[in-house]
């Protein structure tokens, strides 16, 4: 249950952010996960979270996955995104995500949100490319350590990758 760094800019996790998400990503045993309750001011029907919300949350979780167990940045490339149930504004659901398996510079993930009720609510598969251009401690150097364990700390901050 440790909690993760946020990229301070992120509209998903930036705690600064008064109009984004603030989410807080937690890991545990291979799967990295947020607790959260989405407004109703990112709705896209009445009452219900707009799927693109939904998609973008995943695509954090998936992200944050592969980032942690392979210790890699990558680019969302493709994605299969089934939304299953409405999730409801003001409602608590728990979102997750997780590294599927690694083919050179291919990654796959998947994520999905589940209710109290531990039912599916949606669920999303991609693929991702590891990034050629982009700088592993650029991507560290950018995130917010603020309430991170020392073990989170020292995993992420390690020379070795």
């Amino acid at each position: 249950m440790s909690l993760l760094p946020g990229y301070r800019k992120s509209f998903f996790m930036g705690q600064q952010r008064p109009d984004g998400l603030r989410l807080k990503m937690r890991y545990r045993k291979g799967l990295v996960y947020t607790d959260m309750t989405v407004s109703d001011a990112f709705q896209g029907y009445e009452g219900v979270v707009h799927g693109g919300m939904l998609f973008g949350i995943l695509d954090v979780l998936m992200w944050y996955a592969i980032f942690i167990e392979a210790r890699k940045v990558c680019m969302t490339r493709k994605t299969d995104m089934d939304f299953l149930k409405p999730v409801l504004c003001g409602q608590r659901y728990r979102a997750q995500g997780k590294l599927l398996r690694i083919e050179d510079r291919d990654v796959w993930a998947t994520g999905w949100i589940e209710g109290p009720d531990k039912e599916r609510y949606a669920q999303v598969t991609a693929l991702f490319r590891e990034a050629k251009a982009v700088d592993y401690k650029d991507v560290v150097a950018r995130m917010d350590f603020t309430d991170v364990s020392p073990e989170v700390r020292k995993l992420l901050l390690s020379p070795e990758r």
